[in-house]
Parts: structure tokens; sequence; C-alpha cells
């Protein structure tokens, strides 16, 4: 497991990464946003910690890049008091989020563009819509999409979309998943389109 700190300030970066080693993980420390979203792109995380100073001395658009990339991870805002940390975000300590994180299957951001888009669709676990649901894309890549559902699912199953506007039928793979119940995010799955849908 690996969490992503950026922190302006060594000190505090030194702080956080040193307890989290304690806890037995290991962290990538950065001190810009800017070089977040490369990160993010080729090392798979559990986690993002990012400096209050460090989100406010950034651009307004690495800021919104940031702020979209983050929502997928556990993550929360971090500033040092002298000695002491002051957590911004669910978690109310430092332990409770390494915790959290522990929790999380590592991945990578997606390569190729997100796009805010909702469209409509059945989804189904079973190629003859046996059992569908209707539902709706949150964001859309080349590569995959999330999609709101309440449903259980598990990473690795087979799901079938039927878009409303027309009968193509889409295939993919569920490569995560968040529960219904969970107030900090959004209900539905991450899915991994077959290449050739």
């Amino acid at each position: 497991m690996k969490i992503v700190i950026v922190i302006r300030d060594n000190e505090t970066r030194r702080m956080i990464a040193e307890a989290i080693a304690s806890a037995g993980e290991e962290t990538i420390n950065l001190t810009s946003l800017a070089d977040l979203p490369e990160v993010l792109r080729t090392v798979p995380v559990s986690g993002i910690m990012v400096g209050v100073v460090a989100a406010t001395k950034a651009a307004a658009a690495e800021k919104q890049q940031t702020h979209e990339m983050i929502q997928f991870y556990p993550h929360v805002r971090i500033k040092g008091i002298g000695s002491e940390l002051a957590i911004l975000g669910n978690a109310s300590t430092l332990k409770e989020f390494i915790n959290e994180c522990q929790q999380f299957q590592p991945r990578t951001i997606r390569k190729s563009e997100r796009r805010i888009r909702h469209i409509a669709f059945l989804l189904s676990a079973d190629e003859h819509f046996a059992d569908q649901e209707k539902t709706v894309t949150m964001n859309i890549s080349e590569g995959g999409c999330f999609v709101y559902s309440t449903r259980t699912w598990q990473v690795g199953d087979r799901v079938w979309l039927k878009f409303a506007d027309n009968e193509r039928v889409v295939t993919g793979t569920v490569r995560w998943w968040q529960p219904w119940g969970n107030n900090k995010r959004i209900p539905g799955i991450g899915i991994c389109f077959d290449a050739a849908s």
C-alpha cells in the first residue's frame, strides 16, 4: 500500500511519512499538486493527503484537477501546527486515515480523459438482462466508466450495459465497488470496458 503526501513543508511531510512508515506502509512524497496526476497515472495508491498550504498555493486549474482525481481515493487535507497535525476530512486521526487506506484496493487513475457525462442505460450481471438495473453513468472515459448502483458487486464481476437510446450492448469488468450506505462517496462501480466493446 502506498499513500501520496502532497505537502510543501519538509518537516511536516517528514513527520507524516515517518508515522505512516511506523504503521508498515509506504509513502510517495510530493511538494506540489502539479506532480500528482503523473503519479496517480503510473503508481497504484491507496490514499492521498494534501496539505492545506499546497492546495492554497496551487493554480486554479491544478486545484480543479486535483479535486476531481482525489474523489476516487480515501483522502484528507492536512495542516501541521507545530508538532501536531490537524486532519480535515472523514478521518479524524492519522491512524483512522491509515486504516481507511488499508481497506482500499490500490489503483491508478485512467490514462485517458474522464468526462462528467450522465448517460442512461440498463446494467446487468448477465447477458440476457434478466435482472437489469436502470442506472446512469457519473463519468466516462475511453476505457471505462463509473456508474451509480446500489447493488452489491464484487471486483472482477462481468457486466453488460445496454444504452437507453439504442440497442447496443457494451461489456466490461468491475474494477472497484463503492457500496451504498457510505455517506462519504457515491455508491456505484468502476467498470473497465472490454477491448472489443
